[in-house]
């Protein structure tokens, strides 16, 4: 009994020795990891400021964001924990290169050459990383419609399409639940809702994505896009006259007001060559047979959702059969010589 009292009086001096030893050895490492993080956070943030500066170059905001990405990415290798660094990464490629309408004074870098998909994804993953490390962080609210956005702009014609469509629909849901009264009062239910719609119909969810078109609208003030997306899916599920109908209950009004949007960049279309299935059923609900001829062949010719080129071409034989001849739209402000 004695030698069995003392082997575990032993045993837990040892135990003891050995917490303490290894509180003595891990304290320096978590000091060490916590001073490189912050130097490395400020390191990112200056060069982050930098990028902002009004009088550098291209060629500098590009060096200084390369540099506060390395920043903050060391960071995060530092403490893996950590969700800052990640939502920094993501809020200042976002803020350079797609955040341009609604600043003040625009960057050089906000435009389409930067404005990629592939810096699309570069701001998805970093945004993930975040949420996935701070899910609570109340910012995540403020991400999900860029988010979302950004899925679809990542829409590149590749397999990982329907990803980033899925995405993009669970953070316009996730937007949407939660909204709250003031929002939803001031339209951005319509929105959201419209963008969710168009989002369902680009993954072939056409009854989703008429139903909540039909949301979109019943909760006032729908924009003319939101009736021609709801058109276009009800086209698409093979209702056609319905389309119709609500195309005209539009009025040539509604129409100009579209193609205004349209060349303002107001509203965009993925994958390419979408945008000619709207114009196409516009103008053939208007009696514009020669110009949607030409936007139907443009659009089976861009290969543009191939789930609804047979309908395109359903449209193109009935135009063949009143011997309408393709007759040029107006320019696309797409082309290049627009």
């Amino acid at each position: 009994m004695m030698k069995r009292s003392l082997l575990i009086v032993a045993m837990l001096s040892q135990g003891a020795s050995a917490s303490v030893w290894d509180r003595a050895l891990t304290r320096p490492s978590e000091l060490t990891a916590k001073m490189l993080y912050d130097q490395k956070m400020k390191d990112g943030d200056e060069a982050a400021v930098a990028c902002t500066l009004q009088s550098t170059s291209v060629r500098n905001i590009i060096e200084s964001l390369r540099r506060a990405e390395a920043a903050y990415r060391e960071a995060s290798v530092a403490r893996p924990g950590e969700a800052e660094p990640y939502f920094r990464i993501g809020n200042l490629l976002y803020q350079m290169h797609f955040d341009c309408e609604v600043q003040a004074t625009r960057p050089p870098t906000c435009d389409r050459s930067f404005a990629t998909a592939m810096r699309a994804e570069q701001v998805i993953q970093a945004w993930d990383q975040f949420e996935r490390r701070a899910p609570l962080d109340p910012r995540v609210a403020e991400i999900l419609t860029k988010r979302a956005i950004l899925n679809t702009k990542a829409v590149d014609g590749t397999a990982s399409d329907r990803t980033h469509l899925e995405a993009a629909a669970r953070d316009y849901q996730a937007a949407f639940d939660r909204s709250d009264g003031l929002s939803k009062a001031r339209g951005d239910e319509e929105v959201l809702l419209g963008n969710l719609a168009e989002t369902y119909m680009m993954l072939d969810r056409l009854d989703e994505a008429i139903a909540t078109y039909q949301r979109a609208i019943a909760a006032g003030a729908a924009r003319v896009s939101t009736v021609y997306g709801l058109a276009v899916a009800l086209d698409r599920d093979g209702s056609g006259d319905q389309a119709f109908r609500y195309i005209h209950a539009q009025g040539a009004g509604g129409f100009d007001a579209f193609t205004k949007e349209y060349m303002r960049k107001a509203v965009f279309f993925v994958p390419e060559g979408e945008h000619n299935y709207y114009f196409a059923l516009l103008n053939e609900a208007f009696g514009n047979d020669g110009a949607a001829l030409e936007y139907w062949n443009r659009y089976v010719g861009s290969r543009a959702h191939p789930e609804f080129q047979p309908r395109a071409r359903e449209h193109i034989e009935q135009l063949h059969k009143r011997h309408v001849r393709p007759e040029q739209p107006p320019p696309d402000p797409d082309d290049p010589n627009w």
